[in-house]
This record gives structure tokens, C-alpha cells and sequence, in this order.
């Protein structure tokens, strides 16, 4: 990618706040993405209409949600990034609910096509006292190659809570723009190799010897899925199409 083409970094905020712990995160990072020359924008995903995923599979069958909302405008406008910092509070061990509506909407078709294999990805998680790791590492897996994760706690014995914005580790904000910076790097490239997590390598094998044949042996129910991997040039993983064909021992 050339340096001088503008690099933009959406701020996916799945938080029910406009300001509160997970905006103090996702700002820190994306300082840094503005320091490393990106240009940035915020989606605050609570002023969306996104009903609930509905669970009918059109999406499999043709390759859209057949839900009328603003669902696909959103993601477009992700589509359209080149880096997703995405955040999240943990309630319950996972996102809230107006967030989860939208994961869930986007789950089943990423699951086979890899919608956002283009974008690199940051995931931000704040909580009280409930782990983050699991939560920041699921959401960069799902926007994006991930460039990193960063989560905080807002609470302790000594203090209580506190917001984040006012009482956190003196390093965090710093860790978190440094994060930023290395997002605009991995976007502008060239990209390093990393050794890939247990999970991506469990999904590899995942899609060679369940996804894959059962994708091509049934046409009827998947003809969205096909399409977007035609449109790709590949399917998930990597394998290559040509003349329609699969290339390898898929037949």
C-alpha cells in the first residue's frame, strides 16, 4: 500500500455510551492512529436501528440480510476502512446487548466468507472487574486482521470505581496510542508474519474438512456464500478459484 494514500480508521464503539471507559480507550488508540497520519471517524453503534438477527440464513442463500434496517448501511461504512478499532464493555462475559445484535447479524455470513479480511483491527474491552483478554481478542478476530488488544479495569479495593477517563495506569494511554500507531503500520505494510493463534488455526482446519465440502455439495442452500467467494477470487483460507473451479482436492 502506498504511504500516500489516506488510511482510515473507523472507531466501532459497542458500547450504550457516547462517553464513558470504552470511549477513553478507543480514544487513546485512535491518537495514535492520528499521530501515524490516518485519518479517523467514530460509528457509535447504540444510534443505529439493528434489529435482532433473525436466524433464517437468507444471508447464506443470497449473500445479503434480508432485515430492512441499518444494518448493511454500517457495514459499509466498515467495509469502506482500511483499520477497525473495535470496543466493548464486558457485561456477562460478553458484549451488551446492543452491540451483540450487530455481532450476531454479521456471525454467520463472516463465518464463511471472511467479510472483513481486508482491514487490520484493534480490539478494546473495559469492564469493572470481569476479565477483557477473551472479549478484545474475539472482536479484532472478527473486524480484521488484528494489529493487537488492550483492555482495562475501571475498578480496585483501594478506590472503588472510578471513571476511566479521570483514574487509570499511567501507562495505559500510552500503551493504548502505541497500539494505534502499529495499526497504521500493518496497514500501510509491508506486512510481518505472525505465528497464527490456536483459534485461526483450528478454523483453518475447520473449513478444509467440514465448511468447504459442504458449502460446494450444496449449491441451493449457500449460493450467497459462492457468490462471495467467486467476487473474492478465493474462499476463506486462501483456496483459489479458477474457471469456477476450486484448486486443490475439493471436487
Amino acid at each position: 500500500m502506498s504511504d500516500h494514500r489516506p488510511i482510515r480508521v473507523v472507531g466501532l464503539n459497542g458500547s450504550p455510551h457516547h462517553q464513558g471507559n470504552t470511549v477513553a480507550l478507543m480514544g487513546w488508540v485512535l491518537e495514535g492512529c492520528l499521530a501515524a497520519g490516518a485519518e479517523t471517524d467514530w460509528i457509535h453503534v447504540v444510534d443505529y436501528d439493528i434489529q435482532y438477527c433473525r436466524g433464517c440464513f437468507t444471508c447464506l442463500r443470497t449473500g445479503e440480510c434480508p432485515i430492512k434496517d441499518d444494518f448493511l448501511a454500517l457495514r459499509s461504512r466498515l467495509l469502506a476502512a482500511d483499520g477497525i478499532v473495535v470496543g466493548s464493555p464486558v457485561y456477562a462475559d460478553a458484549p451488551p446487548a446492543v452491540f451483540k445484535a450487530f455481532l450476531d447479524r454479521l456471525t454467520l455470513l463472516n463465518l464463511y466468507t471472511n467479510t472483513f479480511d481486508r482491514q487490520f483491527s484493534i480490539g478494546v474491552a473495559t469492564s469493572g472487574i470481569a476479565p477483557t483478554t477473551g472479549v478484545a481478542n474475539s472482536l479484532a478476530s472478527m473486524f480484521g486482521r488484528s494489529s493487537g488488544v488492550i483492555g482495562a479495569k475501571t475498578s480496585s479495593v483501594a478506590r472503588g470505581y472510578k471513571p476511566l477517563a479521570t483514574a487509570h495506569d499511567p501507562n495505559l494511554p500510552g500503551k493504548a496510542r502505541a497500539l494505534g500507531r502499529r495499526l497504521v503500520a500493518d496497514i500501510r505494510g509491508p506486512h510481518r508474519w505472525r505465528v497464527p493463534q490456536r483459534e485461526y488455526l483450528i478454523y483453518l482446519l475447520l473449513t478444509r474438512t467440514f465448511l468447504y465440502p459442504m458449502v460446494v455439495g450444496n449449491p441451493e442452500q449457500f449460493g450467497g456464500v459462492l457468490r462471495i467467494w467467486a467476487e473474492k477470487g478465493h474462499a476463506p483460507g486462501g483456496r483459489k478459484i479458477h474457471n469456477n473451479k476450486w484448486i486443490g482436492d475439493l471436487s
